[in-house]
């Protein structure tokens, strides 16, 4: 006969369970409800949404009021619900009980209420807002968190939310320069903030000046002349600051014209990285622009894919000038450079693992009609 779980037992194995597989069996059984939310609750992600949440890889969102019934329907039935899916899956419902005057926020407030409600230790890698400022999220709710995206939400806003354990944050995402002047922003380690106008010269100033260790600016995209603007600014501080880096998100064949062009004019060169991280592609060609004489702008690009579409990418930023060796000659017709993101990457050591897997499959094979061929002609002799 089995023997059952201790309480500190329950306790170990609940807290090292994935979040959304604990949530749903302690949701069953109302012993295991009260242990399983006094126990550290752990997410990869944490993601308000404006119909729900995302845990992990689980979405939970509410679904307004729904019609049943034919085109021209004899009857209907209107009532919210519950979806829970992964991405790209098909949703499942469950149908929530309505309350009569009850709004749809109101219910988004209970789901979460039920999912994060009553738990006094939830920690989270990353917490993310969509597009509003408006939490319906359970009173006494209190997170620690590594990293923070704001997207267009205010940062000051999230302040009664996070665990002040939690700064200085290690990396924080949001949009628009004017919020930058916050502690919040100005302690992280990593700031990255997204752009979709250009920048005036007042802002790439504020930037200059930020504490942060690591400080990226992406732009949406970005004329011929913003570019020039980046490289004259960095030419005209002279300061090495290699925690400064600006990324324009871009057409393949737009950008990379831009930097053939940035070379022409800034008397620039082509360059290969003399350092480790990219030293496995022997292919790697940068644009290097003299800044003093220890440092210089680098130019390079890079392509990272999403699921089924690629995104293009220039970087600009200070570096070292020993960080770069000379390049092979160099032609317009070629390509400026030849980075991409490994798609999975572990994808080296998996083909590995199957040629070894295929030269044991065929040993076996072999070893296997050695012995039916050795039986089968000793049955023959007898």
């Amino acid at each position: 006969m089995p023997v059952e779980l201790s309480y500190p037992g329950l306790k170990c194995v609940l807290e090292f369970l994935e979040a959304n597989k604990r949530i749903h069996v302690s949701s069953r059984c109302p012993r295991l409800k009260h242990i399983e939310r006094c126990v550290p609750l752990y997410l990869n992600k944490l993601y308000f949404r404006p119909k729900g949440v995302k845990l992990n890889e689980i979405f939970y969102e509410i679904e307004g009021d729904l019609l049943i019934g034919p085109r021209n329907p004899v009857y209907s039935r209107m009532y919210p619900t519950i979806n829970f899916f992964k991405q790209g899956l098909r949703p499942v419902e469950r149908r929530v009980q309505k309350k009569e005057g009850m709004q749809n926020y109101e219910i988004i407030r209970d789901l979460l209420d039920g999912l994060m409600g009553l738990r006094k230790n939830i920690r989270v890698d990353q917490l993310e807002l969509s597009h509003s400022t408006i939490l319906p999220v359970p009173s006494d709710f209190n997170v620690k968190i590594r990293n923070l995206n704001c997207d267009h939400v205010n940062p000051k806003y999230f302040l009664p939310l996070i665990d002040t354990s939690s700064f200085p944050l290690k990396e924080l995402i949001l949009r628009y320069p004017e919020r930058l002047d916050q502690s919040i922003v100005q302690s992280s380690e990593k700031l990255i903030i997204f752009v979709d106008e250009e920048y005036p010269r007042n802002h790439l100033d504020y930037i200059h000046k930020l504490p942060n260790r690591s400080v990226v600016t992406k732009f949406i995209s970005l004329n011929k002349d913003a570019y020039s603007n980046i490289i004259d600014y960095l030419l005209d501080k002279k300061q090495e600051n290699t925690g400064k880096c600006f990324i324009i998100h871009g057409n393949k064949t737009k950008i990379m014209q831009a930097a053939i062009d940035l070379m022409k004019k800034y008397n620039g060169k082509m360059v290969k990285w003399n350092g480790t991280e990219f030293r496995s592609n022997s292919n790697t060609n940068y644009i290097s622009i003299p800044l003093n004489d220890d440092f210089v702008i680098g130019i390079y690009a890079f392509t990272r894919r999403y699921d089924e579409f690629l995104a293009h990418r220039i970087v600009m930023k200070t570096m070292p000038m020993d960080s770069f060796i000379p390049a092979e000659d160099f032609s317009e017709e070629k390509m400026l450079i030849k980075i991409k993101v490994p798609e999975y990457p572990g994808q080296n050591d998996l083909f590995i693992v199957f040629v070894l897997f295929l030269i044991l499959l065929a040993f076996g094979f072999f070893v296997y009609f050695s012995l039916l061929y050795k039986f089968s002609t000793k049955r023959t002799h007898n």
